[in-house]
């Protein structure tokens, strides 16, 4: 039984926990909690948030074109909606500031009528042409339809035609700048960096997650979104970032190497059990389930990607967070990939301007190279389909998840050629490479065998996959064999990372015992997604469910097979037998009244999205009193006891837990 009793914990951010046996509610809470605020400002507040509402609605009603504005105006009031409803006051000056939001909202609201979208309904003044411009704004994200903000800056001289070069930075840690906070500075600082002729983007990243999971897809989003309100150059985004946001970057790097023209981490860390000082002992069970886990966000096993990638790391010479980048460093050296190190001589956390300059020359240097669009050349690993895209070229199978597949592959004339290791399947985009000015390819040559590439590939792309007699053959059209592949490999975490919706059970589970842990399981699985993603909890009955919901969400499905509808109605093209009297898996028997599956799967009625039961995001309280915590803590499956108390680590005792196979088996 993994019952953990700890009395303190410290860790290298400073930050401490106090645990008891009490439970979960002794671990730091993230957000934590706001300071009081008078209750005629908060019923204020909360008359101008309804006002504006109905102002935006009725105004949406009348133009028709809401999504090209919505969001912009909707990002103020959201902002101030959470923090009078989630306690989310930290400063009595944040509550001024949430009337210059509101403020701002209804300025927007009377520009947007009179027609203003893009920047012009930002804020931005065309006749500003002596100072960078701080402008905020915000995005509908798919993941859940709630309303997330980013932060630009626009150089000087800028023009809405003419293509830019765009830096993101992702912001270092702060337990208390949620909304409020965030929107607020991003309103009036331009930050240590402001490139000339350059946009630079200041995602929000879901708050406080390092930029993971959920919060990569923030990244990924906000840049999407400022493509289209303006001109951006999609072969100049650098990604950068400090601290936790030198973290951020770190990952997105080295799990999306080809997005960027550069990248410049700074401090931050670069796995967990090293940063957390668990070299010898670990607080929870470090099984070969989570070691591989692991292999999801710790730096170093992603190193290879950084190969044809121009990096230029940072660090404070005295900074204790200085021993992410010298790791990296040193593992890239073993690799023979060159990175661009800059210490700031006695510097501690901080980016001193002498250093700054040498960054801003390395990147601007870099930013002025004729490069090739597309690549010639790739090199790229991958630990989990999730991360499956380099460029041209996209594995679309491994032997394994969570070993390493790698493809090398360059053009040549009139073929690709490519190795492979540790990977089952390929897809080239053929049609991308006409702009290298290639003659027209023709042939695949993959690890010594020469494939013919017909016309065909140019629109729908050439994949080949490894047979069982180990040749490589085209994939045949029409193949709907369940296998892993990207978007639906797992683990469960995976379903929170693209658009989702609850699934709420109408009837009871078949032990009392049981519906009392899935009924805490439910509301936990709701409220930390509320307050730890700053997300919209999107709920659906399971008598409500409709075929468009199926065909477009991962649905997260709490019950067992006889209080949940939509469990009974698939259970029997799922891998499990669930019943009053059994629970069964694997050819292995559960209490029943005593334990619950918490799994991902392919949903039998859509095998493009997931099927979750019985879990949330799998990182708990545990994980708030530092970044590098906030990991995957359950894999594919697992099978829980729940006569425990939840503990703040794992929502029961881990009885048995694993991933399916690469053809979830």
């Amino acid at each position: 039984m993994q019952r953990l009793i700890f009395i303190l914990l410290v860790v290298s951010s400073g930050s401490v926990a106090l645990q008891t046996d009490s439970g979960a509610e002794a671990f730091k809470k993230l957000p934590p909690a706001g300071i009081d605020i008078q209750d005629s400002v908060r019923k204020q507040l909360m008359h101008r948030i309804k006002e504006l509402r109905i102002r935006s609605d009725l105004l949406a009603k009348s133009l028709g074109d809401s999504r090209h504005w919505l969001p912009d105006v909707e990002v103020l009031i959201r902002a101030v909606d959470l923090a009078v409803r989630l306690d989310g006051f930290y400063r009595e000056q944040e509550i001024t500031s949430a009337t210059t939001l509101l403020d701002e909202a209804e300025r927007r609201l009377e520009a947007a009528a009179r027609g203003l979208r893009g920047v012009d309904l930002l804020g931005f003044d065309q006749g500003n042409n002596k100072s960078p411009q701080t402008l905020v704004g915000g995005y509908r994200s798919r993941i859940d339809d709630s309303v997330q903000p980013y932060g630009i800056v626009l150089p000087i001289g800028y023009q809405t035609d003419k293509p830019k070069r765009m830096d993101v930075w992702l912001h270092g840690r702060g337990d208390t700048k949620t909304e409020i906070a965030f929107l607020s500075e991003r309103q009036t600082k331009v930050g240590q960096f402001a490139p000339n002729d350059t946009v630079v983007l200041h995602p929000f990243g879901r708050h406080c997650n390092a930029f993971k999971f959920a919060g990569e897809t923030d990244v990924l989003e906000s840049i999407e979104h400022l493509s289209h309100i303006m001109t951006i150059d999609p072969h100049r985004i650098a990604i950068r970032g400090f601290s936790m946001g030198g973290a951020g970057c770190w990952h997105l790097a080295v799990h999306h190497p080809s997005n960027w023209f550069a990248a410049n981490p700074g401090a931050g860390f670069v796995d967990t059990l090293i940063y957390q000082g668990w070299g010898k002992s670990t607080p929870f069970p470090l099984t070969q389930t989570r070691k591989k886990l692991l292999n999801w966000y710790d730096v170093l096993p992603w190193v290879d990607n950084l190969r044809h990638l121009p990096t230029v790391a940072y660090s404070g010479e005295i900074d204790k967070q200085r021993q992410a980048a010298d790791r990296v460093i040193e593992e890239a050296t073993k690799r023979h990939i060159a990175i661009n190190y800059i210490v700031g001589e006695k510097m501690g956390h901080r980016i001193d301007q002498t250093s700054a300059d040498k960054i801003e020359a390395t990147l601007d240097g870099w930013n002025s190279q004729v490069r090739s669009h597309p690549r010639p050349t790739i090199d790229f690993t991958t630990y989990t389909l999730r991360y499956s895209q380099a460029d041209w070229l996209q594995i679309v199978g491994l032997r394994e998840h969570w070993t390493p597949g790698r493809v090398q592959a360059s053009v040549q004339e009139k073929r690709i050629e490519v190795s492979t290791s540790g990977v089952t399947g390929i897809k080239i985009d053929i049609g991308a490479l006409s702009s290298l000015g290639k003659s027209i390819v023709s042939r695949l040559v993959i690890d010594g065998e020469i494939l013919s590439i017909p016309p065909s590939a140019i629109e729908d792309g050439f994949t080949v996959q490894l047979g069982s007699d180990q040749k490589w053959k085209p994939v045949t059209i029409g193949d709907t064999s369940l296998k892993k592949r990207p978007g639906l490999q797992g683990p469960i975490d995976d379903a929170f990372c693209d658009r989702f919706l609850f699934v709420a059970p109408t009837q009871s589970a078949a032990h009392e015992s049981i519906q009392l842990w899935i009924d805490r399981e439910f509301e936990y699985a709701k409220n930390r997604w509320k307050t730890l993603m700053r997300g919209d909890v999107r709920v659906v009955r399971d008598d409500e469910l409709t075929d468009e919901m199926i065909q477009n969400h991962h649905l997260i499905c709490f019950g067992d097979f006889s209080s949940n509808r939509f469990l009974t109605e698939i259970q029997s093209e799922l891998p499990l037998v669930w019943n009053r009297d059994q629970l069964r898996f694997q050819s292995r028997q559960f209490d029943p009244s005593k334990h619950v599956m918490a799994m991902c799967y392919p949903n039998p009625k859509n095998q493009d999205k997931y099927i979750v039961i019985n879990s949330g995001m799998t990182f708990r309280e545990f994980s708030n009193v530092s970044n590098s915590r906030q990991i995957a803590m359950l894999p594919d499956w697992a099978i829980l006891r729940t006569d425990v108390e939840d503990e703040g680590i794992f929502p029961g005792e881990i009885v048995l837990d694993g991933f399916f196979d690469e053809n979830w088996q």
